[in-house]
């Protein structure tokens, strides 16, 4: 299950606090953040089978991010939802990312969830691969977003991992570093933590983000596998040279 938590304009000072793992098949490869050729002005990671991303953040502070919608089996000839994602990062704000996805056709692609945030707004397109709403998340808020969000099917480990999180993105100090530690936790069972090993169905946690966007500069840490065992990147340098060159 992915899960992403975070909050817009949690106190004066922080502009964006995300954190959140990536669970996916254990043979899917993809390439960690970079800013890539096809798409100046956004750091992101990518999906090498599809092309696309699942989550990103442009040179503007927008952040995208999307979690698959459990719900009817995934129709194989539907595009891969990280084009989806590419297509929200090319936007210039969120207010833009909300417009683009009202007009979505709900049938284009496999259910999902669709988070965008700037240091102005918040929202989510959900969409079960027939339906699609667009909804506002009020700011100072913490929010939490996995595939069973939204009516598909949240359980306890969602309540908990926002009660955990919650207290952290609210902080008026808050780091990337102290927003890991929750992304670091195992369920009861292999897919129900927030750091999954499922080894026997090839499944687990890919890779896992920490960011806190102030107006002073960005907070980033990356861990490509699993956050309980691998240590963090610090990507602030690339995030910070990346506003530096849209400022300039």
């Amino acid at each position: 299950m992915c899960t992403l938590v975070f909050a817009v304009r949690p106190s004066p000072d922080v502009l964006l606090a995300v954190t959140g793992n990536r669970n996916e098949f254990l043979a899917r490869p993809a390439s960690p953040p970079r800013v890539w050729p096809e798409l100046p002005g956004v750091l992101m990671p990518r999906d090498e089978m599809a092309g696309g991303t699942w989550l990103g953040l442009t040179a503007r502070g927008l952040f995208v991010c999307v979690t698959n919608r459990r719900g009817a089996a995934p129709d194989p000839a539907r595009p891969s939802r990280g084009l989806l994602v590419l297509e929200a990062l090319r936007a210039p704000d969120a207010a833009a990312v909300r417009q683009m996805a009202s007009a979505l056709p709900p049938s284009r692609y496999n259910g999902f969830h669709l988070v965008f945030a700037d240091a102005r707004e918040a929202g989510v397109a959900i969409c079960d691969g027939e339906r699609l709403e667009v909804r506002t998340l009020a700011p100072g808020d913490a929010h939490l977003v996995t595939e069973r969000s939204y009516g598909a099917g949240e359980g306890v480990r969602e309540a908990e991992v926002l009660r955990e999180v919650a207290p952290l993105l609210l902080h008026p100090e808050v780091t990337a570093a102290m927003l890991r530690p929750p992304m670091q936790r195992h369920g009861p069972s292999p897919l129900e933590g927030a750091c999954v090993h499922a080894d026997e169905f090839g499944y687990g946690t890919r890779s896992s983000i920490q960011l806190v966007l102030r107006s002073s500069g960005p907070d980033l840490l990356w861990t490509q596998g699993h956050p309980c065992t691998e240590p963090p990147t610090d990507l602030s340098p690339a995030a910070a040279a990346l506003v530096q060159a849209q400022a300039n």
